[in-house]
């Protein structure tokens, strides 16, 4: 057992509710307590991973592993350098342009109140002349003739000193400067040395977890790594995009300091959702402040609307890879959360952290909650997501994504890559007795509705197209399991005869089970094109012809379980005696348990397929081989 190979001497993991509530709280109080050291660290890096591209790409033309790392951080910050001084440029220059702006801008305002405020007041003194106040707020002391009233005196306003030389001038701006120069240096040296020592620090967190774990681990970090990076240069050259093609949008449409605001646009974009709203309304209200009209605040935000949809909804889904990996409420979610911890550094570094910690829980079982919960794909697979709609009773959302399915492919491949494992789970269940017998018959009515649904008219309508749906390695499997038929010591000496009409009958021993799955195959083998019939072999069997010729081809029965082993083999015979020309078939699905052994099978029939889609190739390979029409 997995319990006997842990090491004696390791402590045991929490698993009690108070101990991981209070193992998160730890966690939660450690991040924020000590955010003026790890947001530093953790922004340093990101943005190593960022460059880490860079950096082997200067190793690899001769430069080394150092003088890499030294040269990328250098060019990167120069590029960063050069785009703040030309930001910084455009801000001065838009500050000295404010003050012509004024009065346009105060219009604005008092032309806003006239549409905005003035109705509100109007409604109030409305009111109060209508209805008045009950019981009155002020209650004043009658004053004598004589009385005179002495105002409170009002407090001074502190205004603060300017400085008054240019040492004090200095000392001022450096102590306004420290802040921001320090943090950017810290995060500077912090960047340089993960740079330096990258493989170092990937070998002490694989020393770190342990020898049992490298494997593990490395593909952790490897997958953190390059998930990082792609994400981050990704999104680095279509925020690049975006800045170039908004700033020339807004230069046609006459904004001042267009370069600025495209500039702007595209910083704001690495800050999920939230940046690309403040930018835009940021644009909007400089273009109603410069123009003495409207139409130039609708037509930048025209065209930052527009360009913000086409990136979202074309652009990124293509360069991304459809997505980041992350949930869109999960994105939401991480940038509160890591904005309420680091503040505006968290708030940046919020998608890069939660994909990274969604990456881990792929490979780290602590973690696996994190991945659920913030990552992409729910965690569940298409059989299980249809067998919880199923036990809910919902056959209009499964009809729904089944619809979806079908579209790209058959009810052959449907019912074996999601039905049937479904059906599989809720089985297991029901004889773990963790779903009772009412849960069950839910089940079977929600599949049959199901089914119902899509064999309606609009199944039929796109019959000719599923039948081309079948590939070129369907039609070989059919026709290898022909030709294995034919090769095998069977009941067949030659080429069966030519019939004028050959169905195919689907039987089974009338179990819940047996009949779901001899509706599914039916509806399966119709969906092709294919005459089937069902049958249920627990009523007496009679076989309803002349003897001449067999009205069914094909014969399948479902596979037995162990328990109705000895009623499946009669049930056989029976087939075998009333269809003596016919092929019997039978179908062993992979999922499921407690069947009957292949060996005590497999001499009672012709042939034992493997999933539907075999079953239907291999009645298709039958009618294109001219033995039936």
């Amino acid at each position: 057992m997995a319990h006997n190979r842990t090491l004696p001497h390791s402590p045991p993991i929490p698993g009690s509710r108070p101990a991981r509530i209070i193992a998160m709280a730890c966690v939660l109080g450690m991040l924020y307590l000590g955010r003026v050291v790890l947001a530093p660290l953790a922004l340093a890096a990101i943005l190593s991973l960022v460059i880490a591209p860079l950096k082997r790409k200067l190793a690899r033309i001769g430069l080394g592993h150092a003088a890499g790392a030294l040269v990328s951080v250098v060019i990167v910050g120069a590029c960063l350098a050069a785009i703040a001084t030309v930001l910084a440029s455009q801000l001065v220059t838009v500050a000295a342009d404010l003050p012509q702006y004024r009065e346009a801008v105060r219009s604005k305002l008092s032309h806003a109140r006239q549409l905005t405020v003035a109705p509100l007041e109007q409604l109030e003194s409305v009111l109060r002349t209508v209805v008045p106040p009950a019981h009155p707020t002020v209650t004043s002391k009658p004053r004598g003739r004589g009385d005179r009233v002495v105002p409170d005196p009002a407090p001074a306003p502190v205004q603060a000193r300017a400085p008054t030389s240019a040492t004090e001038a200095v000392t001022w701006l450096f102590a306004f400067m420290w802040g921001p120069v320090g943090q950017a240096g810290i995060v500077l040296v912090l960047l340089v040395f993960i740079l330096l020592e990258h493989e170092g620090l990937r070998d002490r967190m694989i020393s770190l977890a342990g020898e049992a774990e490298a494997g593990r681990t490395m593909r952790a970090v490897e997958d953190a790594a390059q998930g990082v990076s792609r994400f981050f240069v990704s999104q680095f050259v279509v925020n690049l995009t975006f800045a170039l093609v908004l700033g020339c949008a807004l230069w046609i449409v006459g904004v001042p300091h267009a370069a600025l605001w495209g500039a702007l646009g595209g910083l704001a974009r690495f800050v999920p959702y939230v940046g690309a709203l403040a930018a835009g309304a940021a644009i909007a209200a400089f273009a109603a402040a410069v123009d003495p009209g409207w139409s130039l605040m609708f037509w930048s935000a025209g065209l930052f609307l527009a360009l913000e949809a086409l990136v979202v909804h074309l652009v990124e889904p293509r360069v991304y890879g459809q997505s980041s990996g992350l949930a869109p409420l999960g994105v939401i979610v991480s940038a509160l959360f890591w904005g309420a911890l680091w503040g505006p550094v968290g708030l940046l570094l919020s998608t890069p952290l939660t994909l990274c910690l969604v990456v881990a829980g792929r490979h780290v079982r602590a973690l696996q909650p994190i991945s659920i919960l913030f990552g992409e794909a729910p965690g569940l697979t298409a059989g299980l997501r249809l067998y919880q709609r199923a036990l809910s009773g919902e056959p209009g959302e499964i009809a729904a994504a089944a619809r979806v399915y079908l579209r790209r492919s058959n009810f052959a491949r449907y019912c074996d890559q999601i039905l049937l494992p479904g059906l599989a789970l809720a089985a297991a269940d029901f004889r773990a007795d963790r779903i009772g017998s009412e849960q069950q018959d839910r089940i079977r009515l929600t599949i049959a509705a199901v089914a119902d649904s899509l064999s309606g008219a609009e199944r039929e309508e796109g019959a000719s197209r599923k039948r081309r749906s079948t590939s070129l390695l369907e039609a070989n499997v059919g026709a290898h399991l022909r030709l294995q038929r034919d090769q095998g010591v069977g009941r067949w000496q030659g080429a069966p005869p030519l019939r004028a009409a050959q169905a195919v009958l689907c039987a089974g021993l009338g179990s819940t089970r047996d009949e779901v799955q001899t509706k599914l195959l039916v509806q399966a083998l119709r969906d092709e094109g294919i005459q089937a019939a069902s049958l249920s072999l627990e009523r007496s069997l009679d076989a309803p012809h002349d003897g001449k010729a067999d009205p069914f081809a094909t014969v399948f029965l479902i596979y037995p379980l162990q328990e109705s082993l000895d009623a499946w083999q009669s049930a056989a015979a029976d087939v075998r005696s009333a269809f003596p020309k016919a092929m019997l078939l039978t179908i062993k699905l992979p999922l499921e348990e407690a069947v009957a052994d292949e060996a005590d099978v497999q001499e009672h029939v012709d042939l034992v397929v493997r999933s539907f889609s075999e079953a239907v190739a291999f009645e298709l390979a039958g009618r294109l081989d001219g033995r039936s029409p």
